[in-house]
């Protein structure tokens, strides 16, 4: 007689042999989804990273559980199945990709050596809890609910264009990045057009050990919670997205490099390499068009090597408070971003800052959160907050590496403005002018400085009047002391040597005496440097008028 479709479905879909006493404990327990224990009670004995001395007791085959969350097992009426095991060591690898798991995966403090595989998989709630695991690959996988791996060790993590409907939890867990041995063989490839050297690396087939979580284009509906996570290898998440948001509190990312050489002693080895600086374009963190509703980079984050969050748009804070950023060439990318407020307030950094083109909401920071490079050609923000004088936002503008840049000032300025401190914003226009001064040609930079000298650019015209009152004392002195000659001796005429000196210094004589009195001597220098001088004061005060009252939007 044919087997009814019931004991077909009780049937794995390969003969799994005579089950020992904890698989049969745990086939027992799955219809009804109770915990399965087989801890001793010893904490040092029960700790997984010493799972594979566990004896046969504790031993159960991977493909078992996997026959049970694909059905092997028949459920029972009234009670929700799950599969929930604590305490034990699991042998082979564990492939569920391309499969659809209705329930749940809970294991607590389990040792697996194998690859853990989730590629293309449907499944509910997946959690590994404390665990101490192989290579976990989940690409292209959708876990409608948890998706946990806290306090776990882990040797990779793949979750490209993966879909977490729930949390994504990585507190406190060790991730490596994968062993030569953790690959499940080369792909597929057509033979009319084999992957180029750029493709495997775009597709992560020849550098995919470089890097502890592979993430690109990952979706999470929830929260992701990294908090505390040690990542010997870099954190890869171009084009991902946390609806729920980012965090990495207290999080310490070591770029491959420096894990390179401790990978294999262990997924927490690369951590004590997180004192060193990685070599030039390493990346700890590569994020480019990363979307998020929060990023914390916060409260004891330590990133070895580039944080990288090119062209990323977080609908929240952005915060670098309190981190340490170290890298041989750029600590933190941060250039076409979009955020509505940004926290740069790290307590340490080592490497330059790029932060061009963004445009930022609020902009936290302070004198010390940058180091002597900078880039801010382009960035703009509607608000600065920070204990900052406007001396040391000149500093600021003056660390861009690519020299001087007239936006980065007339940013500042229009912000000055904004909040009602003209006189700051002259302040900086002021010094945009003397800083375009050295790119000029000698010409050029003649006329600047006798423009700075004489008016400051336009933005300090009291300098004329200044520069007025001094000629005129000096020439009213003079003229008193040593006359000039009357040209017309018929003409009656009163001498004012004030006046007279007054009469040099307008463009077009005024009070007609300069034509009536003709200096002597020496004195005939004075007058010319009188006269030249009125013209060069005239010009500079239009010359400054002109640029003060130039729209904002002219050329």
């Amino acid at each position: 007689m044919p087997p009814s479709p019931a004991t077909r479905r009780t049937r794995p879909s390969r003969p799994l042999g005579r089950l020992s006493p904890a698989e049969r404990r745990l086939w027992d327990a799955y219809p009804t989804g109770a915990w399965v224990d087989l801890r001793s009670g010893d904490p040092a004995a029960d700790d997984p990273a010493g799972g594979a001395a566990w004896g046969p007791e504790r031993t159960i085959r991977a493909e078992v559980l996997t026959a049970l969350l694909l059905g092997a097992r028949e459920t029972e009426p009234g009670a929700t199945p799950g599969l929930r095991l604590a305490g034990a060591r699991v042998t082979g690898d564990l492939d569920l990709s391309d499969a659809t798991v209705e329930t749940k995966l809970h294991l607590l403090n389990c040792h697996l050596s194998g690859v853990i595989d989730l590629s293309d998989a449907n499944t509910r709630g997946v959690r590994f809890r404390g665990c101490d695991l192989g290579r976990v690959r989940a690409a292209r996988s959708t876990v409608d609910g948890l998706l946990e791996f806290d306090g776990s060790s882990l040797r990779g993590l793949r979750l490209d264009n993966a879909h977490v409907t729930g949390q994504l939890r990585l507190s406190r867990s060790q991730v490596g990045p994968p062993r030569e041995g953790d690959r499940t063989g080369a792909p597929m490839q057509d033979v009319r057009k084999p992957y180029s050297e750029a493709e495997r690396r775009e597709r992560g087939l020849d550098d995919g050990h470089r890097w502890a979580v592979w993430a690109g284009g990952l979706v999470v509906d929830g929260g992701a919670f990294l908090r505390g996570l040690r990542a010997a290898g870099g954190l890869r998440m171009v084009g991902a997205k946390f609806h729920g948001g980012l965090y990495l509190q207290e999080a310490s990312i070591t770029a491959a490099e420096l894990a390179a050489g401790d990978a294999a002693a262990g997924p927490s080895a690369g951590a004590s390499a997180a004192a060193g600086v990685p070599a030039a374009g390493v990346y700890a963190v590569y994020a480019d068009f990363l979307e998020a509703s929060a990023a914390e980079f916060s409260a004891g984050f330590t990133a070895a090597g580039t944080v990288r969050l090119r062209g990323a748009r977080i609908n929240g804070v952005l915060s670098f408070d309190k981190a340490a950023l170290k890298a041989s060439d750029r600590s933190l990318h941060l250039s076409h971003m979009q955020v509505d407020e940004l926290i740069l307030r790290p307590s340490e950094v080592e490497g330059e800052v790029n932060l061009s083109y963004s445009r930022i909401g609020v902009l936290m920071d302070r004198l010390s959160s940058y180091p002597d490079h900078v880039h801010l050609n382009g960035l703009t923000y509607e608000a600065l907050r920070g204990s900052w004088s406007v001396a040391q936002r000149l500093s600021w503008l003056c660390r861009d590496p690519g020299g001087y840049r007239p936006q980065p000032y007339e940013q500042l300025a229009t912000w000055y403005r904004r909040i009602g401190h003209e006189p700051d914003a002259r302040r900086v226009l002021l010094a945009k002018q003397r800083e375009r001064r050295g790119t000029l040609r000698s010409t050029g930079r003649f006329w600047g400085r006798l423009l700075d000298l004489a008016v400051g650019y336009g933005y300090r015209p009291w300098l004329a009047g200044l520069w007025a009152v001094v000629l005129l004392a000096a020439g009213t002195t003079v003229f008193s002391a040593v006359p000039p000659m009357k040209i017309d001796p018929d003409e009656v005429r009163h001498f004012n040597a004030f006046v007279y000196t007054l009469d040099l210094l307008v463009p077009v004589s005024v009070f007609e005496q300069r034509g009536a009195w003709e200096p002597v001597g020496w004195t005939r220098w004075l007058a010319w440097t009188l006269v030249a001088s009125g013209w060069i004061l005239a010009t500079a005060l239009i010359a400054g008028a002109a640029r003060v009252l130039r729209p904002s939007n002219a050329p």
